[in-house]
């Protein structure tokens, strides 16, 4: 019964750290981002990708911590391969507008898809405004990495069920 009490362990860390990642999401939507922080952080460390796309959020916007725009698009980094839609539209935001990060239209116009493809309205406004300032092989470099990460995504979730 090793494994089963590990999975449990695990079951109960993952469930904390979501419970944590709610917790700071409800402070953060009500302005207390003090308390924000205090539950962000603990689920960020332990890789929640929407406690880091919110932590990203604050550092952008500079709510509740000094504005730093490098970390703020480091956590959505994180947060988007960790599969956060609204991260994954930050990232491209910050890519295509080289913030906190080197300018690069085609892996902004690949995290708008990414998004867009995970129901993200905006994410797919974002892709096609964008790449109309491209070349279609550019269009179709950002589409072809979409899909890449999409698959190698899909591969590392748990089967359903």
């Amino acid at each position: 019964m090793g494994a089963g009490t590990t999975r449990r362990g695990l079951t109960v860390s993952v469930g904390q750290s979501y419970a944590s990642s709610q917790k700071g999401i409800s402070a953060f939507q009500r302005g207390k981002y003090e308390d924000a922080l205090k539950h962000l952080e603990p689920a960020a460390e332990k890789g929640d990708p929407e406690a880091l796309y919110y932590l990203g959020r604050m550092y952008g916007a500079g709510q509740g911590v000094p504005r730093d725009q490098n970390k703020a698009t480091a956590f959505f980094k994180k947060a988007a391969e960790g599969g956060s839609p609204g991260a994954q539209q930050s990232l491209g935001s910050a890519l295509m507008l080289g913030e906190g990060i080197e300018t690069d239209m085609i892996e902004a116009l690949k995290w708008f898809i990414v998004s867009a493809r995970a129901g993200n309205k905006d994410a797919a406004a974002y892709a096609g405004r964008v790449s109309r300032f491209m070349t279609r092989a550019q269009q179709r470099e950002a589409r072809k990495k979409a899909l890449a990460w999409q698959k190698a995504h899909e591969e590392k979730k748990p089967a359903s069920n």
